[in-house]
């Protein structure tokens, strides 16, 4: 609150007096309890208002007066006035807290979690699973009147606003860009990035089954900020219906947009290995002549899962390898990968040896509370790689993939 008057502007200290009043009996949830036992709701005047026992000021200690004596009159406070003339304390008369929201034309919270219900179920029997999850977890929320998560709390308005972009996230089947998205959405094509795409990807991840990065969880759901590709390099034959590529040719290999990859008819593997990787530079880094590399850039869709199905359709013979960050969501994504494509990959570099490498280097970074939260929350399902996390928890550790180039600078140093 602030109790200054300004040039040409009086404070409307009623009312600010009396949405004070109101946010404590909200936050003390007098609107659940029995009015016997609440402690009073109250005020310090003078602490509230410091101008209030300034004795220069003169029109704030009058205007102040003045607005405690008509809340007064209007039975929505009590107080007593001292005998200096001016008021200590106010204290809500909760027997009259509708009249108070009458005055302030403010809902209160039960009005207010009933219209969220409301918007709640006209989303309501959703044929997204995940959006049924949400609605029915927000709808117990707003039930017993609690505030809704992701900063939502009681915001009917921009709850109807999430929810029209989290249906519109689900219908989305094909490699989309978000500001195509915003457009579509609200005919803006900046404002979900400004307004609503951190909320989004708050929302996604925590109720998403599949273990994704949250700076990743958009691409799951096929939302990009700029075309993707597949970079592909080593002794392989691309073959499409008018032409052949013979990727050993080029040294840096090729790019395939997502339209590229559903043209390929065949792809011919002669090197004895096929290495997926997660990040560009190590794509760019390793140069192995017995190995096929495969940068996805971000998450696997669709058109990229059948790219890698039919590889192996054709090249069961090959060894198949993952290389990833050395943390939780290293191995999530390796164990993601082989249980969408049905490929038996193999983690390449990622063992405790590896780790230990690093660690022992100084080049890795410090686990954070969710690497914590999702090594134990996931330890059953990733049993055969207790060893590295073990390590990681008892060194505190974790170590991304483009390092590598770093370590082995440093050894050879």
């Amino acid at each position: 609150m602030q109790y200054e008057l300004l040039r040409g502007w009086r404070m409307d200290y009623g009312k600010d007096i009396l949405n004070s009043l109101v946010d404590m009996y909200e936050r003390r949830e007098g609107y659940i309890k029995e009015p016997s036992s609440l402690r009073a709701i109250q005020i310090d005047i003078k602490k509230n208002y410091p101008a209030y026992a300034d004795r220069y000021n003169h029109n704030a200690y009058k205007d102040i007066n003045s607005a405690i004596e008509k809340l007064i009159s209007e039975d929505v406070i009590i107080s007593k006035l001292e005998s200096t003339g001016g008021y200590s304390k106010v204290r809500l008369n909760i027997d009259r807290i509708e009249d108070c929201y009458k005055r302030l034309k403010r809902k209160s919270i039960p009005e207010q979690c009933e219209y969220i219900k409301q918007i709640l179920s006209s989303f309501a029997d959703s044929k997204y699973r995940l959006l049924n999850n949400i609605i029915s977890d927000w709808m117990h929320l707003a039930t017993n009147y609690r505030k809704l998560p992701y900063d939502l709390k009681y915001d009917g308005k921009r709850l109807k606003y999430v929810l029209t972009i989290l249906e519109a996230v689900f219908k989305i089947e094909k490699e989309s860009y978000i500001r195509n998205f915003s457009t579509a959405v609200f005919k803006d094509s900046k404002r979900f990035q400004k307004e609503f795409k951190s909320c989004i990807e708050s929302i996604l991840f925590d109720y998403t089954d599949d273990p994704i990065e949250k700076d990743k969880i958009l691409e799951y759901y096929n939302l990009y900020e700029n075309p993707t590709y597949v970079y592909i390099k080593g002794d392989m034959v691309i073959s499409f219906d008018n032409s052949t590529i013979y990727a050993n040719e080029l040294p840096d290999g090729i790019a395939l947009s997502n339209a590229s990859l559903k043209r390929i008819k065949n792809i011919k593997v002669l090197a004895k290995a096929i290495i997926t990787v997660e990040n560009l530079t190590t794509y760019h880094d390793e140069n192995k002549k017995e190995a096929v590399y495969i940068y996805l850039g971000g998450y696997h869709n669709k058109s990229k899962k059948e790219l890698l199905e039919k590889i192996y359709k054709d090249n069961k013979s090959c060894e198949y390898l993952h290389e990833g960050d050395i943390d939780i969501y290293g191995f999530l994504i390796l164990e993601n990968l082989k249980e969408k494509t049905g490929i038996p990959f193999k983690p390449l570099l990622m063992d405790v040896n590896t780790l230990k490498r690093f660690y022992e280097a100084g080049i890795y970074k410090e686990l954070n509370i969710s690497d914590i939260r999702m090594i134990e929350k996931n330890r059953e399902n990733l049993k055969e790689y207790s060893e590295v996390l073990d390590f990681m928890l008892l060194n505190n550790c974790k170590v991304e993939q483009e390092s590598l180039r770093a370590v082995r600078l440093l050894e050879d140093s």
